[in-house]
């Protein structure tokens, strides 16, 4: 491949039917998600443009093509010793990998595939800054997966555990845990019941049981700062911070950053096939799940901090809709913060949410 938007080895072209689905993926996967999560902004768009060719090739294949670049210099730059180069190399092969494993909603041996080759190029990339290592937590139930993120300088004064929600998880919330590293917050990106890793290689799907495992990442996170944690949730994973909170006294403070207060079967065949392979079930199933996960001002409650994070142009969470959450907080430690123009999760003001809300979570985690 080279370094522009031509491909030596061209991806495999896709049919009428693949071009539609290419339209659904760069809906869901705009170039501002993909810079969120790792991918470098040339890749990003060079991705998006050439799946709008006349003859387009294959999403998953195309974001692995152009993964090998980087993982090709970050092999040169491993042998040279040069470490920041090979660890900005992992790093975006990591991130494009997870891309092109958005191309398919429910479990399958590419989609395992291409996770567990993004989740090595994550663990090569570790190698190589003294602050990230794998996270494994063994439960009854499975071992649950994720990352530990720490500051560079600096013991910790506090902890966040960040979740994600129905396709993105663990390392493409990096940025997140940097953003709080860089304040002196101990960061733990998790992989809970019927996400990433966790449901892959054990098996987990999240139910009314198993949901109570999130406590178990939060003990990770808690295992170094004792009671001075919080919980960042992103996209649905906002549901399941809530949920941590309000059973967890040790929550001093929640982010809700894109999530539904009382989630319903979507319209979106895209999320329909997400929640099935996060909950394990068929489509019949679904109303029953998502109901027994919906929060309640009768039967929930958190007495931590709240931070509500919303976009006018969220296409999932309309804006408002999360103004729920704040029925189970205190008004005086509730906050909601809202960008006009911010897509799903905020992606397209990344940078700004990020040092907004670990500015929050430092305030309000600090000794």
């Amino acid at each position: 491949m080279t370094h522009g938007d031509t491909l030596v080895d061209q991806a495999p072209l896709v049919s009428e039917e693949g071009k539609k689905q290419l339209e659904a993926l760069r809906r869901a996967i705009p170039v501002t998600r993909m810079v969120d999560y790792g991918v470098p902004l040339g890749d990003a768009l060079n991705i998006h443009a050439q799946t709008t060719a006349e003859e387009p090739p294959a999403w998953d294949v195309l974001c692995e093509q152009i993964a090998q670049r980087h993982l090709k210099v970050a092999n040169e730059a491993d042998i040279q010793r040069r470490s920041a180069t090979a660890h900005q190399a992992w790093r975006a092969a990591s991130a494009l990998l997870q891309c092109a494993q958005l191309a398919f909603n429910q479990d399958g041996p590419r989609k395992l595939e291409l996770y567990e080759r993004s989740h090595a190029a994550m663990a090569q990339g570790a190698r190589h800054v003294r602050h990230v290592e794998e996270l494994i937590v063994p439960t009854s139930r499975g071992k649950l997966h994720g990352w530990v993120v720490r500051p560079v300088h600096c013991v910790p004064h506090a902890a966040v555990l960040i979740l994600g929600g129905l396709s993105g998880w663990g390392s493409v919330y990096f940025g997140m845990a940097q953003a709080l590293a860089a304040r002196g917050l101990l960061a733990v990106l998790g992989e809970g019941p019927g996400q990433g890793l966790t449901r892959m290689r054990s098996g987990l799907h999240l139910d009314a049981e198993s949901l109570a495992l999130f406590g178990a990442l939060l003990d990770a996170a808690a295992a170094e700062c004792g009671d001075r944690v919080g919980v960042w949730g992103n996209s649905f994973g906002g549901l399941f911070a809530a949920h941590v909170a309000a059973h967890d006294p040790r929550v001093k403070a929640v982010c809700i950053n894109g999530a539904p207060f009382a989630p319903i079967v979507p319209s979106f065949r895209t999320a329909r096939e997400q929640m099935q392979a996060v909950f394990g079930v068929n489509e019949a199933d679904l109303p029953n799940r998502l109901a027994a996960i919906a929060m309640s001002p009768v039967r929930h409650r958190i007495e931590g901090a709240m931070l509500v994070v919303e976009g006018g142009r969220d296409p999932m969470v309309p804006l408002g809709e999360q103004r729920a959450f704040l029925e189970l907080s205190h008004p005086e430690r509730s906050h909601v913060v809202s960008w006009d123009d911010g897509e799903h999760t905020i992606y397209n003001h990344a940078a700004a949410r990020n040092a907004l809300v670990a500015d929050w979570f430092s305030d309000w985690l600090s000794p």
